[in-house]
């Protein structure tokens, strides 16, 4: 396994999407408009938050495969694949029938959706629901990949979807006009290319003969990947429930000042997250001292490089904001940007023991902490942004992530002794 080369495989399986998305999004909003807009971003987060419905399968296939690739015990691969594949199959049926239920909802009553689109919004969500599951076999091919050390497979997979959910709706309006679920029937047909293509990458391990496929190959899933799946909900509610609290303290119309740094920010994260989607199969395969040792080096190498990047930020946070937006918006905004510098450094250390128990095979314990840690913050959320405003909700943020860091520390040093 290379690390760096898998790393730089991760970091382009995230970013190059991002480009594609700032440069096509303007077109699209233009010709699609506000409400139709706003209904697309709603398809994207909904295909996209449902792939929690793989079960936390594709993480368990990653940690799975590659301790069975490190043990020599080929012929366990195929069957471990294909227990995989039916995990995440019933999962993703599921998954499309809760959104089919509550497409006719969504659209006609509960989003306040004008009268006018929302014959085409409850299509769309109708197409949307059948893409919950080739988002979820996805899910799951894409953690075999990564198992398999197959990086650039995986994230050739990763950047073609992020590609074609940011160029399919420009091309779609400009060659059909504004219909929602015309784009949508191309979003899922899309997210179909991209699981066939997985799929002959993976087509010898999913056809192999030797072992069959046995309860204890989906036990084993199971067990690991409903941890996973429990910190897969809790965690979007930490990062963006956040807003709805600040909303409440201050006022919708001052939630820019809070959610736009936020956004931004959060994705200074892809850049230790690309080492740690790396480093997670590599640490599995690992002795427990090799990967100690490991662990430490890439501890050091995050703590000291998301340092730089984020007093970088902060630097650069006003006068960017100030030419991007303006002068005003860069002085209200600039207490809540320094905060959460220094609460997006804490959490890049973090990412850090968090994959090192997943490495070793205990999701559950993140899991737990995660869980209590909602309790916590939601009620310092509160009480701070109730007190301070906005400044109150990053510092509750900050806090957060802080304790997130304290208590995965203290698990790695008397689980593993770093």
């Amino acid at each position: 396994m290379s690390l760096k080369r898998n790393t730089l495989w991760n970091l382009a399986g995230s970013t190059v999407p991002l480009v594609a998305g700032a440069a096509l999004i303007p077109f699209t909003l233009g010709r699609l408009g506000n409400e139709a807009f706003g209904v697309l971003t709603l398809i994207w987060g909904l295909i996209g938050y449902f792939s929690l419905f793989d079960l936390g399968v594709g993480r368990a296939l990653t940690y799975q495969l590659s301790q069975l690739s490190a043990a020599g015990r080929a012929a366990e691969i195929g069957p471990t694949l294909r227990a995989g594949m039916v995990l995440t199959l019933a999962a993703g049926l599921l998954g499309a029938g809760v959104v089919w239920v509550l497409a006719p909802g969504l659209a006609q009553h509960w989003l306040k959706i004008s009268p006018a689109l929302q014959h085409d919004s409850m299509q769309a969500f109708l197409i949307a629901a059948l893409g919950v599951l080739p988002t979820t076999l996805a899910s799951g091919l894409r953690g075999a990949l990564e198992g398999l050390d197959r990086f650039s497979a995986s994230n050739i997979s990763r950047i073609a979807l992020g590609l074609w959910m940011f160029m399919v709706p420009a091309w779609s309006v400009y060659i059909h006009g504004p219909d929602l679920w015309v784009i949508t029937f191309y979003l899922v047909l899309g997210r179909c290319l991209v699981v066939l293509g997985m799929g002959l990458q993976l087509r010898s391990e999913l056809f192999s003969k030797g072992a069959v496929l046995e309860k204890r190959h989906l036990g084993g899933l199971w067990n690991y990947g409903f941890w996973i799946t429990v910190t897969g909900v809790v965690g979007p509610l930490m990062v963006y429930g956040d807003r709805f609290f600040v909303s409440a303290a201050v006022g919708a119309e001052q939630l820019p000042l809070y959610a736009i740094p936020q956004e931004g920010l959060l994705r200074l994260l892809l850049i230790p997250m690309a080492l740690t989607g790396a480093l997670l199969p590599r640490l599995a395969a690992m002795g427990q001292q090799e990967a100690a040792s490991s662990y430490r080096q890439s501890y050091r190498r995050v703590m000291l490089s998301m340092l730089g990047v984020c007093l970088l930020a902060a630097a650069l946070a006003y006068p960017v904001l100030a030419v991007w937006l303006s002068a005003e918006f860069a002085r209200a905004a600039l207490p809540v940007v320094l905060v959460l510098c220094a609460g997006v450094w804490i959490n890049s250390m973090a990412l850090l023991p968090y994959t090192l128990l997943h490495a070793r095979g205990n999701p559950r314990l993140t899991a737990i902490f995660h869980l209590f840690e909602l309790l916590f913050y939601f009620f310092l959320l509160w009480f701070l942004s109730s007190w301070l405003g906005l400044l109150g909700a990053a510092l509750a943020w900050a806090a957060r992530v802080l304790l997130d860091l304290v208590l995965l520390r203290l698990a790695a040093r008397r689980l593993y002794g770093v």
